[in-house]
Parts: structure tokens; sequence; C-alpha cells
């Protein structure tokens, strides 16, 4: 009984050890890279777009929790202070580690190739009508047609 009592044993006043504060700095940058993958990333194919996005998705998802767990337990809530809660994370982190890189290294490069022929990816711009905005004033009509303009244009060189 004494490994499940060791991780089950809950200690706020210990606050975090060394193993502690260098996983809750690597959930740190991990928020930080998925914020940048979902909000900031571009990427030209479409299958590795949406990787990249549903990778950054799953690094806020996994770095928030655990950043809200270590929070939690540097508040000192007994239950969440327990070394169980830590261990856990990090196995769910890396198994998902595991699974991140089959999918890169089998899945993603065939949908890579069989995107590879398509069109790249664009962003869509939506211009948005509004009613209360006044009309555009119509163009002056030219007085000259646009054979004398550039004769004249020539001639002022």
């Amino acid at each position: 009984m004494g490994f499940i009592d060791y991780m089950t044993a809950s200690s706020p006043a210990a606050g975090f050890g060394t193993l502690a504060w260098i996983f809750f700095l690597l959930q740190l940058m991990g928020v930080g890279a998925g914020a940048y993958l979902v909000y900031a990333h571009t990427e030209r194919n479409l299958a590795r777009h949406t990787f990249m996005r549903q990778l950054g998705i799953a690094l806020l998802v996994l770095g928030g929790v655990s950043l809200l767990a270590a929070v939690l337990r540097l508040a000192g809530v007994p239950l969440i202070s327990q070394r169980l809660w830590l261990w856990i994370l990090l196995l769910v982190e890396l198994a998902s580690g595991g699974y991140i890189y089959y999918y890169a290294r089998t899945v993603l490069p065939d949908l890579e190739k069989a995107q590879a022929g398509k069109r790249p990816l664009r962003t869509v711009q939506v211009r948005s009508v509004t009613t209360e905005s006044a009309p555009a004033t119509p163009r002056p009509v030219a007085t000259t047609g646009r054979r004398e303009a550039r004769r004249e244009r020539k001639k002022k060189k």
C-alpha cells in the first residue's frame, strides 16, 4: 500500500517540486504553441492546415487542463494536490503525443499527396453590406478618350 499512499498523499503546504515546475512550464509553452497554431499559423495545403489547427486545439485543451490543475495545486486544494493527478495528466499527454506522432508520420503524408494537385487554401473575405451607409458617389465621366489621355501624359514627360 506504500505506492497508493504515496500517490494519493495530499501535501498542499509542500507546493511544487522541481518536476512539477518543469511540467508547469512545459504546459505553459504548450498553451502558447497551441494558441499560435490556432490563431496565427497559416498553411497552403488544406490537409496540413487542418492538422495544424486540430493540433493547436489539442495543445490548448491539454495544456489548459494541466495549467488549471497546477494553479489549483498551488492554491492548496487538497484533492488536486495529490501526485496522482500530475502523473495521470502526464500519461494522457504522452499518449496524445504518441498518437500525434503516428498520425503525422503515416496518415498525414497521404492526405498531403491527395491534396497536392488541388487549389491552395485561400481565406475568403466576406464584405458586409450595411443599409445605413450611403452609396458611393459615381465616377465623373471622362472628357477625353483614352488615346488622348496617353498622348497628354507622353507630352508632359
